[in-house]
């Protein structure tokens, strides 16, 4: 998901701003790309226009050979969750979302998230959907928690409208979202300690 007007970050797009020598989308397309995910869509709005050039002349480029092409979905840029039910015309099958303001998302984090998915819908067939949480007490000044847990900017959908039957998904390493100005600087910090 990379529409959002990033209003926080000083009208900068947000999929745009540089952490370490990536900007943030890079730090959820890489993983994305080097996981077990086999198809990718980035799901642009008029609010991130250079996002959506950015996209299509690195990715397309760069992993040309590749089997999993990035591929991008025009959404109007109303809100997540409009862009979100936008977006899921192009579904027939559960699909993971992701935020792309991540900074350490890795391909075994992803794994390991869908795994666990089809792990609990064998076991459950009724779930229809994945909400990846992380624990309050290793998550730095969270904006949203809810009974302890702060949500990871992850998820897993099917592609129905309305109220789905969810399955909570804790995992106990930091993903960290960077939604202002001082989360950038913490992201910064934590992608030289995770370089060292």
């Amino acid at each position: 998901m990379a529409g959002g007007k990033g209003s926080r970050m000083g009208g900068v797009e947000k999929p745009l701003v540089k952490i370490g020598d990536k900007y943030l989308i890079d730090h959820v397309l890489i993983p994305i790309i080097n996981s077990n995910i086999e198809k990718i869509y980035v799901a642009v709005s008029p609010n991130t226009p250079k996002t959506r050039c950015y996209v299509n002349k690195t990715y397309k480029k760069t992993y040309k050979e590749c089997v999993k092409p990035v591929n991008i979905i025009e959404t109007s840029g109303k809100g997540y969750i409009e862009d979100l039910n936008e977006a899921m015309q192009y579904f027939s099958q559960p699909f993971l979302v992701v935020v792309s303001d991540i900074v350490n998302l890795t391909s075994k984090i992803i794994n390991r998230i869908v795994d666990y998915f089809y792990l609990i819908k064998s076991k459950n067939p009724d779930i229809e959907a994945l909400s990846v949480m992380i624990p309050k007490e290793i998550y730095p000044n969270p904006s949203l928690e809810f009974e302890g847990l702060v949500p990871a900017g992850i998820n897993i959908v099917s592609p129905k409208y309305g109220e789905q039957k969810e399955e909570i998904f804790v995992i106990n390493e930091l993903l960290f979202n960077v939604n202002t100005r001082d989360d950038l600087i913490f992201a910064e910090n934590l992608l030289n300690q995770k370089n060292k």
